[in-house]
Order: structure tokens, then C-alpha cells, then sequence
């Protein structure tokens, strides 16, 4: 306990030391920055997950790894690509935690939301962000979108920022991967902005997410009984299982053709209030599990990539419904 307790001392004063802001002024401080991209219907916020490991060397910095930079440019435009295609998209470049400073911070349970060692990946989002809205947004409607780490920095984030009003053009947050968190404390959190868990798949102002696992998963970090967690085949919340047939896309990596693509049907879901989670049944023969990091049968790095059309055509619903309430 006491090495534990030194760890996260020297880790805190280690992060702390480097958590000057950052200036997004400068161009090279945005992964994706699209002021002009002609005929797209709304803007999206996007915060990347965790993308590197270095134990030594706990805090993201891509201006000392250029092959870090390319690596999170490469990810960020293949992932907005598939779910947001016909928007415009501002991806700030952040400080985030390497995998293994953020698995510790996560199983401190809900815990994690006042962490220290997340403050300068949600100093640089809130930055950011408000950079975004004083100088891009211009009205417009938005999405926040982050997975896993990225969805921590933008929940918290959310907390520090009263500007987020649906009036204002905040249409939902799609906080995917969001470890441990029941739907009473989002409400309880998130009462302050007018924000709640969404219940369905057309509600506004709302905050919507789901950690996959499969039925025989061992280790589950980002899930606990009663984590919020909506069905992204039927947004229900409740364990109404949902058949292939309303798949409707999951891109996915085939390891026959060595190519990936779209596959359709590709997997049923059904929600698990025990475990917090939402459990597939994967079609037979394919290897989608990473165990050094997150144990057999956690699908935590497929979340977005398992339900990327039916995310997308969501996605499209809920800026529509916005701009036929709100006349934007």
C-alpha cells in the first residue's frame, strides 16, 4: 500500500510540474481544426483515447514524439471519418495519461472524476473547447465526442463549463467508454447544465455511452454493477435484447482478407445491469481482445468501431430533431 501510495505522490508532483496551458492559438496544437468544410451539417468536438504507453514517462507529449503526433492524426481522422463524415470536426491536441497511469486512476472507481493526474488533459480540453466556441462555432449545433480517456477528460470537462446549454447548440455528449459511472450520479453531476443520461435514442442534452464486453469477460475495469449504459442496436436502457438484424455497420478489421471493412449484422447486444455493461455475441473466429491491457472478453477498444453506422445514423437523428426544435 505505502509503494502504491508513493507511486501516485511522485506520479501527481510528476504531472503537476508539466501542467502548463496550452495555447490553441497555435495551428500545430489541433489534430483536426475544419473551419471550411463546405455542406457540413454540424460541428464535433472530439477528444481521442489513450493512444501510447510509457510508464516512465506518464504525460502525453507530442512535441518530443513526432511518431506520437502522426499516430493520434492517423487515429482521429480514420475514426471521425466513419462516424461523423459529413461534419466539421475540432480535435484539439491534449495531455492525456499513458495506459498505465490511466488503468490505475480508473480503478479507483468513481473516484477518477477528481484525480489530479487527470487535470492537464482537462485543462487542455476545457481550453480548447471554449476556444472553439468563442472563435469557430458561430451558432452551430455540436456533439462531444471522446472514448475512454477522452471521455473522461470531456465529463469532467462538462462539470467546469456552464456555456454547454442546449439552447446554445449542445445537442448530446457521446461520452463511449465512460468507466464506472452509475445513471444517478451523471443526473446528480450534471443537474447543474440541464444535462442528463440519455433514456432513448432521441432525447437532447443528454450524455450517452456503453463499455462492451462478452459474455465470459474476466477483468472488468470499466464496469461495475449498475454502470449507465444505453443499447446502441435499440437505445434502451433496459436489458430488451437487441438481434443482428438492427446492426446496422460495425467496422471491423478482417483477418482473412487482411483488409478492413463494413460487416452488417455483425453482432447482438443486450445490456447487463450486474456488470454495467453491454454484452455482444461475436460472430465465431475472430480475434477482437486485447489482454495485456484490459483482460479476455473486454471489448473495450471496439466500443465506437463494433456500432460505428448505427452511432453515426444516430448521431444524424439527434442533430435533426435539434434543428427542428431549435431552427438552425
Amino acid at each position: 500500500m505505502k509503494k502504491i501510495l508513493l507511486f501516485m505522490v511522485l506520479t501527481a508532483f510528476w504531472v503537476s510540474a508539466r501542467a502548463e496551458a496550452t495555447d490553441y492559438r497555435d495551428p500545430k496544437n489541433w489534430v483536426m481544426c475544419e473551419t471550411d468544410k463546405p455542406g457540413a451539417a454540424f460541428d464535433v468536438f472530439y477528444i481521442y483515447p489513450t493512444l501510447f504507453f510509457n510508464p516512465i514517462t506518464p504525460l502525453m507529449d507530442v512535441n518530443e514524439n513526432p511518431h506520437l503526433r502522426e499516430r493520434i492524426t492517423d487515429f482521429t481522422t480514420e475514426q471521425v471519418e466513419v462516424i461523423v463524415p459529413h461534419a466539421r470536426v475540432f480535435a484539439p491536441v491534449i495531455r492525456q495519461l499513458d495506459y498505465s497511469h490511466i488503468a490505475f486512476v480508473i480503478r479507483s472507481g468513481s473516484g477518477w472524476k477528481k484525480s489530479d493526474l487527470l487535470a492537464p488533459g482537462v485543462g487542455d480540453s476545457l481550453e480548447a473547447f471554449r476556444y472553439y466556441l468563442k472563435h469557430f462555432n458561430r451558432g452551430r449545433p455540436y456533439i462531444l465526442i471522446g472514448h475512454s480517456q477522452g471521455a473522461m477528460d470531456l465529463y469532467i470537462m462538462m462539470l467546469k463549463a456552464p456555456e454547454i446549454s442546449v439552447r446554445r447548440g449542445f445537442v448530446a455528449a457521446y461520452l463511449i467508454g465512460l468507466p464506472r459511472l452509475t445513471a444517478k450520479e451523471i443526473a446528480a453531476d450534471m443537474a447543474p447544465r440541464g444535462i442528463r443520461p440519455a433514456a432513448r435514442g432521441n432525447d437532447l442534452g443528454v450524455i450517452i455511452g456503453w463499455n462492451t464486453q462478452t459474455k465470459g469477460a474476466n477483468d472488468l475495469l470499466f464496469t461495475t454493477a449498475g454502470t449507465y449504459c444505453i443499447n446502441p442496436l435499440n437505445w434502451r436502457t433496459d436489458n430488451t435484447p437487441a438481434p443482428p438484424q438492427s446492426h446496422h455497420g460495425a467496422v471491423v478489421y478482417d483477418t482473412r482478407e487482411k483488409r478492413v471493412r463494413t460487416v452488417s449484422g455483425f453482432c447482438s447486444a443486450k445490456i447487463d445491469r450486474r456488470r454495467g455493461a453491454l454484452i455482444v455475441r461475436l460472430p465465431k473466429g475472430g480475434r477482437y481482445t486485447i489482454r495485456e491491457f484490459f483482460g479476455n472478453g473486454v471489448m473495450h477498444i471496439h466500443d465506437i468501431w463494433f456500432f460505428a453506422v448505427n452511432l453515426r445514423e444516430n448521431i444524424d437523428l439527434r442533430v435533426k430533431l435539434w434543428k427542428a426544435k431549435y431552427g438552425r
